[in-house]
């Protein structure tokens, strides 16, 4: 065969000439003569083959340089672990990521490599003399192995993301209840499942790339006779066994993602619930035992194929593979679920309609609720409002939107500082729990008068202070009376804030340096500034120039070396914002969306942050509509220092086998519930989000009859209320008062529930917060038989009442804007009290003020300038002024009781102690004294009626 009939490609032939290939030479070539044929390309003179130890060097050098912010990157971070004393959480998951990662590397890279170049060998060693061996090219080995370092780089990535998934699975602790269709323990499928899965969907993908490239190289070798429209018949020999090797082992792992989708029934969405059901046990089920059993078969005959070519037998597996996913496990189930179930739905699907039910409730929390009767409706009256007058000192009429503008308007006092969301808390004020309502205030940097480094990064470090005002009081021009104001920061009550600034918080996002030589803005005072120094722990301590170097080159910052004013004092603060921080500490735990400040009785700040452990993995539980979550706990509390930025861990439920799981892996991390201090303790309160996740299961999941159920013939929803002119959910909102049937007043979060698509109130769920009871669940059903008032009934009615309505037009056309706040409903006794504050803000200005308070019960409705006001008129007969309640009510004063009128009194004698017991009950009104005020309510309706019954007889 002559080199002039071989049609190699261009770029084979110029890539052997450049690597100076002098073809194979059979016995005798020398002199031309013998067995020997010409090799197709000239020899070329041998170059001196140069020393690799430059290339070594400039290819290290190259490496280091990549990977400097690696490096970097991995030293800050351990100096900032090391600064919380978490050096052995960052351990633990450090050391996960980089052996996760390691080890499938080297898993990749040896299939890939190995694979690959096991196929080169083979295939060069079966190339035919004279034939050119493309695979012994330089630029090809290099290529090979090249292309199988950088994807084994990227599988490992790929897998090595997952690590926490590793974490708990080495880690795991039984849940104790099985799943009812298999009889696996829940962790199996929080656990374990995740992990199989992951595990055989990597191995699948990387046997297939495997695959491709060793099939790829076989035919790079063989590319000129393929070009001839052919293959030789040893080469096809080795593709086919290593091809048919590589195939059966995808195959066995194809067979078991079908073991995988049958524990995977349990979330199946073919029922009428989520959850394997009649059709998926009956017709599913058996299709996915024939699938992987028909695909084992065909592992074994393709494994048979490495020793000898058989595709008569592969053919046949894959037709019955095929029958088997056509038939089986498509039109068998089809027919089944039409024929057999859709005629007797309730009656196939009653043990897997249970099963849900059981199930979502389960998952979330929603089994340890509570449910209790509501059993009779009565009009409000006075003695409700008497027995109840803690309640109505603590109803709150600020709403946090618009009181968020009014603090920026009255306590911002400088552009610079900034008020975050409105938190709501309780405090005890002289021997009394009063809710009260508190933001601190943080700087803007942005809105400072100029942005130099040294401004951002040394001098304006901190927020400072806090506000609050109690929830129920105001003054006459519609602004809150303030608790803690201005600053530095001033009390009217028994609450100091001796530690006022604020390092971390929620707006505090870029990193500062602390200690330095350059004093610290604080806060402004007339027309000076106040500053001061950084006395506290938090911050990594630059006290080395390595430290300094390093941080430099993580913050791409040159000044940090620069800079005469850092010393060896200084701290350098990062990852203040305090949900930023957590996450870095601990990824893992998912955070509610709202943290509180907290002031301790030592005057101190604390941020307290809800977290929840939860997974999408929870065998035949319904998923939350939004986020896909089908189990979910309230397992953690975490407290933040605002000065010193120390993070601490609570475990808040030890039932849960997430967070058991999590504190096996992190020792040390996790604290009990008790060890938090009871200062902080006494602050805890139930998480809004989780609170609203499970109210909106439990729309549907109270129904726990499977015929009901299925019918959907008790479905509730959440109610609609008025905001600012537009209809929205209504939110769950905090109260202090004491549940019907209790005496002592709670820290409760509840939220009213209406039919669907009607609007009356169907029934109210409560949780309570304080410590003795806390994360108790209760959900109290009203009477089905009475109609009671939905807070979107008590808004239309508010918009029908033509003296509310021609006030508020009033208000609109003399360019002012009517907000409505949130309409609480508040159950007093066996009544409900329904209270709206109205805020005006006018079109020039940003600062709402609150006007008018709204009360309603199922009859009347009555808007005045305070809440004392309009109760009176709410349940008064007789309209009259009633005086404006003034000064602090903080303690409920107690007003003499007038003598009743004696059995035989006159008629002027009656008269005269009506009178007296009308002025009584309006002197308690005025003072707060709500029992007096019911008392004389009482005898004043006596001395009516008996007045009556006189001038009756007299007639």
């Amino acid at each position: 065969m002559s080199r002039d009939n071989w049609d190699i490609p261009e770029v084979f032939r110029r890539a052997m000439e450049e690597a100076g290939w002098e073809g194979n030479k059979g016995e005798g070539n020398e002199g031309g003569e013998g067995g020997g044929q010409r090799p197709p390309f000239p020899n070329r003179p041998q170059q001196p083959r140069r020393s690799n130890r430059t290339l070594w060097i400039v290819g290290i050098l190259f490496l280091l340089f990549i990977s400097i912010n690696w490096i970097v990157g991995v030293y800050t971070d351990w100096l900032w672990f090391n600064e919380l004393n978490y050096q052995s959480v960052w351990l633990t998951r450090y050391s996960y990521q980089f052996f996760s990662f390691v080890a499938f590397f080297i898993i990749a890279l040896l299939i890939l490599w190995g694979n690959w170049h096991l196929a080169r060998q083979r295939a060069s060693k079966a190339t035919p003399p004279f034939y050119p061996r493309f695979l012994q090219i330089r630029a090809i080995r290099w290529l090979i192995t090249g292309g199988a370092i950088f994807l084994a780089f990227g599988f490992a990535s790929s897998i090595a993301v997952r690590w926490d998934e590793f974490l708990l699975y080495l880690n795991r602790v039984p849940f104790g209840t099985a799943d009812p269709i298999f009889g696996r323990d829940i962790s199996f499928y929080l656990f374990e499942l995740p992990v199989y899965e992951a595990l055989q969907q990597w191995i699948v993908s990387l046997l297939l790339l495997t695959l491709i490239g060793v099939v790829a190289i076989y035919a790079v070798n063989n590319v000129v006779d393929i070009q001839r429209g052919k293959w030789r018949p040893q080469e096809s020999v080795i593709l086919r066994q290593h091809v048919a090797l590589l195939a059966a082992l995808i195959l066995l792992l194809w067979t078991t993602s079908y073991l995988f989708q049958i524990f995977n029934l349990n979330y199946s969405g073919r029922g009428v619930v989520t959850g394997a059901s009649y059709t998926d046990i009956n017709a599913s089920l058996y299709a996915l035992y024939a699938q992987m059993a028909f695909m084992l078969l065909a592992a074994i005959v393709m494994l048979y194929n490495v020793f000898k070519l058989s595709i008569r037998p592969l053919l046949i597996t894959a037709g019955l593979w095929l029958v088997a996913t056509v038939l089986v496990g498509g039109i068998y189930p089809a027919l089944l679920q039409r024929y057999e179930v859709e005629p007797n739905e309730l009656v196939r699907e009653t043990p897997y309609i249970q099963y849900n039910i059981d199930y979502t409730r389960l998952g979330f929390n929603l089994d340890k609720i509570e449910v209790r009767q509501f059993e009779q409706i009565d009009p409000l009256d006075q003695g409700d409002v008497a027995a109840n007058s803690a309640v109505l000192n603590n109803i709150r009429l600020w709403d946090y939107r618009p009181l968020q503008d009014t603090y920026t308007q009255l306590q911002a006092l400088r552009p610079y500082y900034v008020f975050g969301e409105v938190d709501i808390d309780r405090y005890v004020i002289d021997g009394q729990v009063r809710q009260v309502m508190l933001a601190t205030r943080e700087l803007d940097k942005s809105k400072l008068p100029s942005l130099s480094w040294v401004n951002e990064k040394l001098e304006f470090t901190h927020g400072y202070g806090i506000v609050m005002n109690p929830v129920d009081r105001f003054t006459a021009d519609g602004q809150p009376e303030f608790f803690i104001k201005n600053l530095p920061p001033e009390s009217n009550v028994p609450l100091q804030v001796t530690q006022p600034e604020i390092y971390y918080g929620e707006f505090t996002k870029d990193e500062v340096f602390v200690g330095s030589d350059r004093d610290e803005f604080s806060y402004p005072s007339g027309n000076e500034n106040v500053y001061s120094s950084y006395e506290g722990t938090g911050g990594v301590p630059l006290d080395n120039a390595l430290k300094r170097l390093a941080f430099a080159v993580r913050l791409g910052d040159t000044n940090v070396l620069l800079s005469d004013e850092i010393n060896t004092q200084t701290r350098l603060q990062i990852h203040r914002q305090i949900q930023e921080r957590i996450q870095k500490i601990t990824p893992f735990l998912a955070l509610d969306s709202d943290p509180y400040i907290v002031l301790t009785d030592d005057g101190r700040l604390f941020w307290i942050q809800d977290a929840f452990t939860y997974s999408t993995r929870f065998p035949y539980a319904t998923p939350d509509s939004q986020t896909d979550i089908n189990y979910i706990r309230n397992s953690v509390k975490i407290t933040i220092d605002a000065y010193n930025g120390t993070v601490n861990y609570y475990i808040a439920d030890t039932q849960d086998p997430i967070v058991q799981s999590y504190s096996g892996a992190f020792p040390g991390l996790f604290q009990p519930l008790s060890e938090m201090p009871e200062n902080l303790q006494s602050h805890l309160r139930y998480p809004e989000d989780l609170f609203t996740i499970q109210a909106k299961q439990y729309l549907r999941y109270h129904m726990t009859d499977v015929r009901v159920f299925f019918n959907q013939e008790d479905v509730w929803q959440i109610p609609q209320e008025i905001f600012d002119g537009a209809q929205q959910l209504m939110e769950p909102y905090y109260v202090t008062m004491p549940l019907p049937g209790a005496t002592e007043s709670e820290y409760l979060l509840i939220q009213p529930f209406n039919p669907t698509s009607k609007d009356n109130m169907i029934a109210w769920m409560a949780v309570r917060n304080d410590p003795e009871n806390y994360g108790e669940l209760v959900v109290y059903e009203l009477p089905k038989q009475e109609l009671v008032f939905g807070p979107l009934q008590v808004e239309s009615r508010i918009d029908q009442e033509p003296s509310i309505s021609q006030q508020f037009s009033l208000w609109d056309q003399g360019g002012s804007n009517v907000i409505r706040g949130n309409l609480l409903v508040i159950p007093l006794n066996n009544s409900f009290l329904y209270v709206e504050p109205v805020y005006l803000k006018a079109d020039t200005s940003a600062l709402p003020e609150l006007k008018r308070v709204i009360v309603a019960t199922d009859t009347r409705i009555a808007m005045e300038t305070s809440l004392d006001r309009a109760l009176a008129a709410l349940l008064l007969e007789t309209p009259g002024e009633i005086a404006v309640e003034e000064g602090d009510n903080t303690a409920v004063p107690t007003t003499p009781a007038v003598p009743s009128a004696p059995l035989d009194a006159s008629v002027e004698e009656l008269i005269a102690s009506a009178n007296a017991h009308f002025e009584a009950a309006q002197a308690a009104q005025r003072s707060g004294d709500w029992a007096t005020y019911g008392t004389e309510l009482d005898a004043l309706q006596s001395d009516l009626a008996r007045l009556m019954e006189l001038t009756g007889e007299s007639e």
